[in-house]
């Protein structure tokens, strides 16, 4: 792991912090014009300016997407002689990551760390990134990010939305726990599921048996713990974090989802920088990309393996072959709706 950025440039401003934030970036940047500069508008001179970015995701300091921000930050300083500086906020202290993806649109609010279901409101198709069961390995992830197929999603979110992908985050392996004892799929048919409110999560995980119940993240312990859900999903890093595995201690190897997270910057802010500023942080985009993704997977790995050490946790793996023609329709039905059919088919082709 890098060392984390000076405290002058990570703010941990608690819960005024999002009232703050957009003070912040209009006196850092300028303010958010009435106006927007059009795709080919010029970049305008380096005249020795300084420049502060705002970036900020939803999850705690610490964890490998606040690490990756970091290393964002510190190459960014770098690369631009310390012309531009980043200030990372955790923790959603911005808002959720609806919030950010609207302030940066509107141009106040400059990088943040987004889910797909959080860009799908805007741009529908990216949530095919997240579709449960359809990203089951790290090296299909690898071939989506690198190849057209993030091309093709980049350039439909920036022409729709204003707002650019820069690289991607993420790497870990979501996973299945529940609060009774379970050894397969079997076991686990009807049982009350957290979900997040997404139509596309609630009809895979519903295909595979399960009920899925809409409860929010912050709100997920306690819902486990009183019986309002009886299992939920996410990577190792984050069951060990918020301690999920101690009302949930039965950890189901389901590989359902590597995740795919966009570092995204926006358009706005990239339109505000001089050409050779607009490029170096691009680049340090692109780094902190590859940084995060290898970090993320490490403690992923390292994560679950402390789970199986826990006394009381069990983990164990299931055989997940015949879920692929449970959820098959979901995934038919929804990118036919998105109109992304040879997308949705490349990906499974990857999966060979």
């Amino acid at each position: 792991m890098r060392t984390s950025l000076p405290t002058t440039r990570r703010v941990r401003a608690g819960a005024a912090a999002a009232g703050l934030s957009l003070t912040l970036v209009l006196a850092a940047c300028g303010g958010a014009s009435d106006e927007t500069e059009g795709d080919d508008a010029a970049a305008p001179a380096n005249d020795g300016e300084t420049f502060t970015l705002i970036a900020g995701h939803q999850l705690a300091a610490d964890t490998p997407f606040d690490e990756g921000l970091d290393e964002f930050a510190r190459l960014v300083e770098e690369k631009t002689e310390g012309q531009v500086t980043v200030e990372v906020h955790p923790n959603a202290e911005l808002g959720t990551e609806t919030d950010m993806f609207q302030a940066m649109q509107n141009g106040t609010m400059d990088v943040a760390i987004v889910a797909p279901g959080s860009i799908a409101e805007f741009v529908p198709q990216v949530s095919i990134l997240s579709m449960p069961f359809l990203v089951t390995s790290r090296e299909q992830r690898d071939e989506i990010i690198e190849g057209p197929i993030a091309e093709e999603l980049a350039a439909t979110i920036e022409e729709t939305s204003g707002i650019v992908p820069m690289s991607y985050f993420g790497g870990g392996v979501r996973q299945m726990f529940f609060t009774e004892p379970a050894e397969s799929l079997d076991d686990i048919q009807g049982r009350l599921f957290r979900v997040q409110p997404s139509e596309v999560l609630t009809n895979a995980f519903g295909a595979v048996g399960l009920e899925p119940t809409v409860v929010a993240y912050n709100e997920l312990y306690n819902a486990l713990q009183t019986g309002v859900v009886e299992g939920a999903e996410n990577e190792s890093v984050y069951i060990d974090s918020q301690k999920f595995y101690e009302p949930a201690p039965n950890i189901l190897l389901t590989n359902h989802e590597v995740t795919i997270r966009p570092l995204i910057i926006g358009s706005q802010t990239l339109e505000r920088l001089p050409e050779d500023l607009r490029e170096a942080v691009l680049e340090a985009g692109e780094e902190a990309g590859a940084f995060e993704r290898e970090l993320e997977a490490q403690v992923d790995d390292e994560k679950l393996a402390a789970l199986g050490e826990m006394e009381g946790v069990t983990i164990t793996e299931v055989d997940t072959a015949g879920v692929e023609e449970q959820v098959r329709p979901v995934w038919e039905q929804y990118a036919a709706e998105w109109g992304a059919e040879d997308m949705l088919e490349q990906i499974l082709e990857l999966r060979q």
